[in-house]
């Protein structure tokens, strides 16, 4: 039998470690592609953690935010473009969180990928300019970051709205006993009596002992703590008018004319002396003064073209009606007693200082209620008294020196007084009967205050 050998070729041999070796090799591949999904599905869970948490910082600052704004009602975000009380950040919430503010005005070009049409601004009633506002519109932006640079940035529409704090007017009645437009010292055993037995300075009052006020004692300024009214006593009160004093303004109540030159005239300018005329007695002039001692006759008032003296002038009974308006300033002393002649109530007018002494008195309660003007300074003191109401309007004497120009209403001769004083004995009684004093108060505006509204939502 013959044999014949296999032919190498056609063997088999390999085959298998071949296929095996596939057989990795699609394992490798298919084992590679799951790590790599693998990966790739972490770092979108990753990155999808991450802006979860960018979010929740964004929102958590954006609704600290606007509690705070919506709080405040002072600030002019539109101005300082900061969230009141906490600033704008930023603010760490962990190691790998923080979030931060902006407050823009609603046409700054970092809002928008392109810059905004003159069209889009019309509509907007903005201007393009990001740092002045135009329609009271801003957006509240909150950033909120995380690891790997995650930023989320949500935006909210501020609307906010001015309302400004304007003057306003108020209107003060009053109807003291006594009124000055300056400081006032009251020493002594002073009285201030009646109804309307109130004093007001529009500065400050001091002084001290026995007074008795039996109304309120005000000032703007201070009121000393010696003093001790029966009503109201305080300090920092509204000021109240006191009107300009001229005796210019009574010209027309008076029944003489005492002249700047020594003569006695009437009212109108004509002389006077004839035995069918006479001129009024007890009066006597010198140096630019008209002084006054001893009894006059009765139903008079006097135009002083200059100071005038009167001592110890009236009846020995009962009231002589007399009152006297001065250019200069009037000094009464002595005993004698007065009530006003005129139906205005006037007693006594000046341009200057007034002052009031001894045992003079002009306090007739029955039928009376008299009125001093006084330009500059008075002084009350000694036993003397006064029915009625007081007005000082305090003019400072070294520019309230009489010019026929420039200062036609200012004083005559010269000054005597430069403080505001009540003193010794002396009493004011005062009912009320002169009427009321308006006095206009402006209280100035205050700071505007805002009302801030949020709404919307923007989610970048």
């Amino acid at each position: 039998m013959t044999t014949h050998p296999m032919d190498p070729v056609r063997s088999e041999q390999g085959v298998a470690l071949i296929i095996v070796l596939l057989l990795l090799a699609v394992m490798a591949g298919l084992t590679t592609g799951l790590t790599l999904n693998g990966q790739t599905e972490i770092a979108m869970a990753t990155n999808e953690a991450y802006y979860a948490g960018a979010r929740g910082a964004a929102e958590a600052g954006m609704n600290r935010a606007i509690e705070q704004i919506l709080a405040d009602t002072a600030t002019d975000l539109s101005v300082t473009g900061v969230v009141p009380v906490i600033g704008n950040g930023p603010f760490t919430l962990s190691a790998d969180y923080s979030y931060r503010f902006e407050l823009l005005d609603d046409d700054n070009p970092s809002l928008y990928p392109a810059a905004l049409t003159a069209d889009q601004l019309t509509q907007m009633s903005e201007d393009g300019d990001p740092d002045l506002d135009q329609n009271t519109r801003m957006i509240l932006r909150c950033i909120g970051t995380g690891p790997r640079g995650t930023t989320v940035v949500l935006g909210r529409v501020l609307q906010s709205t001015e309302i400004p704090d304007l003057p306003s007017t108020n209107t003060i009645l009053s109807n003291p006993a006594m009124l000055v437009n300056g400081d006032l010292d009251m020493s002594g055993n002073i009285r201030v009596l009646g109804t309307k037995g109130n004093v007001h300075s529009n500065g400050d009052v001091t002084g001290g002992g026995s007074e008795e006020v039996s109304g309120d004692i005000t000032a703007t300024g201070s009121v000393d703590d010696d003093l001790d009214p029966d009503g109201l006593k305080a300090g920092g009160m509204p000021p109240m008018s006191v009107p300009e004093i001229k005796a210019s303004d009574y010209f027309n109540l008076a029944d003489w004319i005492l002249t700047s030159s020594g003569t006695i005239t009437h009212a109108n300018g004509s002389g006077c002396g004839a035995k069918s005329d006479p001129c009024p007695t007890g009066w006597s002039f010198s140096g630019g003064t008209w002084s006054a001692s001893g009894a006059m006759p009765s139903s008079s008032t006097y135009y002083v073209q200059g100071s005038a003296n009167i001592h110890g002038t009236g009846k020995s009974s009962g009231f002589t009606q007399i009152s006297v308006i001065a250019e200069g300033s009037i000094k009464v002393t002595g005993n004698g007693k007065f009530k006003p002649e005129n139906g205005a109530g006037i007693q006594f007018v000046t341009n200057g200082d007034f002052e009031l002494g001894g045992t003079v008195d002009a306090d007739d309660s029955v039928d009376m209620d008299g009125q001093i003007m006084v330009r500059e300074q008075m002084k009350i003191y000694g036993n003397s008294e006064f029915q009625g109401r007081i007005m000082v309007e305090d003019r400072d004497s070294t520019t309230n020196a009489y010019h026929a120009t420039t200062n036609p209403n200012g004083r005559r001769g010269s000054s005597t007084l430069t403080t505001n004083n009540l003193s010794g004995n002396m009493t004011v009684t005062y009912n009320g009967g002169l009427g009321i004093l308006t006095t206009e108060i402006t209280i100035p505006g205050g700071a505007s205050t805002f009302t801030n509204n949020i709404s919307g939502w923007i989610e970048q």
